[in-house]
């Protein structure tokens, strides 16, 4: 299954930075959220090709451009991801970020469909009981709230479909973040001149500091991600995810926000199914290295003997 230590510490690593990074575009409440996500895939762009630039691997983007099977998924997933961002954007600029919570924990669990029906996954009795324990608590929070929670089914969805796309695509990490947002930039720098001179003409250096800094902020974790969904089965890479929700749950109390009853058993139930949810990974990671082993061992014995 590809479960590898270092692409487990990869995906690890990935949500540790989404979950921390709600603080980062809280610094730029004020600015017009669309203005935002212009500017994230603009230098996101600029932040990938300098990086395959400094590397000296820009070849593999013009591979990439020039892969049509590759292409037929980048598409797609450079609009999903756009989509989501857009969202995530507004949503925390706009005091949801709770919203924002609740979308990527909704993820999982489509992840984890979505590897078994498209991808045909296998899965344990473990990891399926941990996934009723998330959809209890994910149901949960669905009634207490009252209505359809629109901003966190789209988040959830958008992100869900952008795996998707990205494990078909299976290409280089850098390069494909990079032919992602060559994709939206044109279409990005467009309607910022067009729609969005106010915001331009009143961005002093700071916000302009801050908006090329996300250029990494956003392209790091996504090369993170396309890197782990390359080499490790989509269910697992949704559910790591709960790392992600979690501490922008916890960033989300610290700014002001509060949390029902009914919210916090839907979190005890999530949190319950990602703890045993874990304890699967671990029996499956031990498996792997024992049958890893086994092959060394025989040949050591034998050239003993």
């Amino acid at each position: 299954m590809g479960m590898k230590k270092k692409n487990l510490i990869t995906v690890l690593s990935c949500y540790l930075l989404w979950g921390t990074f709600p603080a980062y575009w809280n610094l730029l409440i004020g600015v017009n959220p669309l203005f935002i996500l212009c500017s994230r895939i603009v230098f996101a762009l600029l932040f990938t090709i300098s990086v395959l630039i400094i590397s000296g691997r820009m070849e593999i983007l013009r591979s990439t451009l020039r892969n049509k099977v590759a292409m037929r998924y980048l598409i797609p997933a450079s609009v999903m991801i756009t989509c989501n961002w857009g969202i995530y954007v507004w949503a925390v600029n706009t005091g949801r970020i709770l919203d924002v919570s609740l979308g990527y924990y909704k993820n999982p669990l489509i992840a984890f469909l979505l590897g078994v029906v498209v991808f045909r996954e296998k899965y344990t009795r473990l990891q399926l009981v941990a996934v009723a324990l998330a959809f209890t608590g994910l149901l949960i929070s669905i009634i207490a709230f009252g209505s359809v929670p629109y901003t966190s089914i789209f988040i959830a969805l958008a992100f869900a479909a952008y795996g998707v796309f990205k494990k078909k695509a299976r290409t280089d990490p850098v390069a494909s973040i990079a032919a992602e947002t060559l994709i939206t930039a044109p279409f990005a720098l467009v309607f910022a001149f067009v729609f969005m001179t106010d915001s331009i003409s009143a961005a002093n250096t700071s916000i302009l500091m801050l908006l090329i800094g996300g250029g990494a902020v956003t392209a790091i974790p996504l090369i993170l991600f396309t890197r782990a969904i390359n080499n490790i089965p989509l269910i697992v890479v949704g559910f790591f995810q709960y790392i992600s929700p979690s501490l922008v749950l916890i960033y989300g109390l610290l700014s002001g926000e509060t949390i029902s009853a009914s919210q916090l058993v839907s979190f005890i139930f999530i949190g319950l199914g990602l703890i045993v949810f874990s304890i699967a990974l671990i029996r499956i990671s031990k498996k792997e290295d024992t049958a890893l082993a086994l092959p060394y061992i025989g040949k050591k014995q034998h050239d003993y003997a």
